[in-house]
């Protein structure tokens, strides 16, 4: 919960751009993909590109403006 502003605030900056989805990991969806991103903590951020494909993971840290430009840039 301590990184929820900061991921509000990287939402609302890449508005467009970047699509965040946020994941109860005690849902069955959520299970479901931490099973298939290999996460079973939060924070963790997956990077997708346009065709689906993890381009980069991040645990325990909020991405910096720099990492998403460079998902942005592709």
């Amino acid at each position: 919960m301590a990184n929820r502003p900061i991921v509000d605030r990287l939402q609302q900056q890449y508005a467009g751009r970047v699509r965040v989805v946020r994941v109860d990991l005690l849902t069955p969806a959520g299970r479901e993909l931490g099973a298939r991103y290999g996460f079973d903590v939060t924070p963790f951020f997956v990077g997708l590109n346009a065709r689906g494909s993890v381009v980069w993971t991040q645990r325990g840290t909020t991405p910096s403006s720099a990492m998403l430009d460079r998902l942005i840039q592709g």
